[in-house]
């Protein structure tokens, strides 16, 4: 249980960037030995103040950002859990923590495709992402990008309307909102597909922040299009980095007239492929399989038969859905992580995540053995 609130810990210290992240790891192999440990003496790279970091042990923030999480609906996946998706694990500098809120495809299994393109698009720039964000739903394809105000909600709209699945990559805190005309476009995106950031909730939309979402779009991305973009834009950073992790890359040829967005030609001379139609990107994927939210496979909550414990009870009134649910499976006798991973349906990383919540609360405790029982 607190394994994931170690990885909190360590990524919530403002000072210590990713890249010694990765070096502690190289040292230490896991977080819980990172936490642990008193002696970070004779580490490369690690400075004096950073040392002072590590040695302050205190979980709360760790704690509140796991509550702000919960109480946001969302979930926390951490790098070394079974649900964190391989495709972004093999990047060159993935993060380390995921907070989610929505409906999470198996992104291993199905094709996804960065959808990206500048913040301030033409008509052409609009109705030819509109087009082949259709046609790519159509195909069951999944695609990824970042809310941002243009091509980014252009192509997530268009897959949503489409009867698609539309993953967003936030570069601010689950609980903001950015740019904030695309409230509704976030509740949509949650109820047909999902958000999520590397950012702890509180987390406002820094300007720093938006290079390090284009490398997890770039990241959870089997090939990156690019439909229109200036010379110097951020989506062509996200073709850039979805190039050095060998993604594919694709984009819409633009007349050599209209300088402002022959950022797409630019990266065709680069390597990327240029297509006419939806088609040009599927094809490359013959073997991928292809979703829609009618086929995926969501694995949800199911209700015990008797909710009146957890119900009638005002000890509990102010918990979820989910841990009512807990609660009246564990009134009736102590149960294991994988147990009730079982019983829920619910994967083990989720699970863990609703535990801690409900031990801080005081309505759970840990028993020898790792199995849990309700307090009474």
């Amino acid at each position: 249980m607190e394994h994931m609130l170690y990885w909190l810990w360590l990524t919530d210290k403002k000072n210590i960037a990713s890249v010694k992240i990765t070096a502690l790891l190289k040292r230490f192999e896991t977080v819980d030995n990172i936490y642990k440990s008193k002696n970070f003496n004779n580490i490369p790279g690690i400075s004096d103040k950073e040392k002072s970091e590590l040695m302050n042990k205190d979980l709360s923030a760790a704690n509140s950002i796991a509550e702000k999480i919960l109480k946001l609906g969302g979930r926390i996946v951490v790098f070394d859990d079974d649900n964190y998706p391989q495709i972004l694990k093999n990047i060159t500098d993935p993060p380390y923590v995921l907070y989610i809120h929505g409906k999470v495809p198996e992104l291993d299994k199905v094709l996804t495709i960065g959808v990206v393109g500048t913040r301030h698009c033409s008509e052409y720039g609009r109705a030819v992402t509109e087009r082949l964000c259709v046609s790519l739903a159509k195909a069951g394809v999944v695609t990824i990008g970042g809310l941002a105000a243009g091509i980014d909600s252009v192509g997530a709209w268009a897959t949503i309307d489409a009867g698609g699945i539309a993953v967003g990559v936030t570069g601010c805190g689950l609980d903001r909102i950015y740019p904030v005309e695309n409230a509704q476009l976030v509740q949509a995106m949650t109820e047909k597909g999902c958000i999520l950031t590397e950012f702890p909730p509180g987390t406002p939309p820094l300007k720093c922040n938006f290079p390090r979402r284009n490398r997890i779009i770039a990241g959870l991305s089997r090939g990156v299009l690019v439909t229109e973009a200036p010379q110097k834009s951020g989506a062509l950073i996200t073709a850039r980095y979805a190039l050095e992790n060998n993604r594919d890359v694709f984009a819409v040829p633009r007349n050599i007239t209209d300088t402002k967005y022959l950022g797409t030609n630019t990266i065709i001379q680069e390597g990327a492929k240029l297509i006419n139609s939806a088609e040009d990107v599927i094809c490359e994927y013959p073997y991928a399989e292809k979703i829609t939210p009618d086929t995926m496979n969501f694995k949800k909550i199911q209700k015990t038969e008797d909710m009146s414990v957890a119900e009638g009870n005002s000890k509990y009134k102010d918990l979820n859905e989910t841990e009512k649910t807990i609660v009246n499976i564990l009134i009736k006798k102590n149960m294991q992580i994988d147990e009730l991973s079982r019983e829920l349906d619910m994967p083990v990383s989720e699970i863990n995540t609703r535990l801690i919540m409900l031990e801080v609360k005081g309505i759970i405790k840990k028993l020898p053995g790792s199995s849990y029982q309700l307090k009474l």
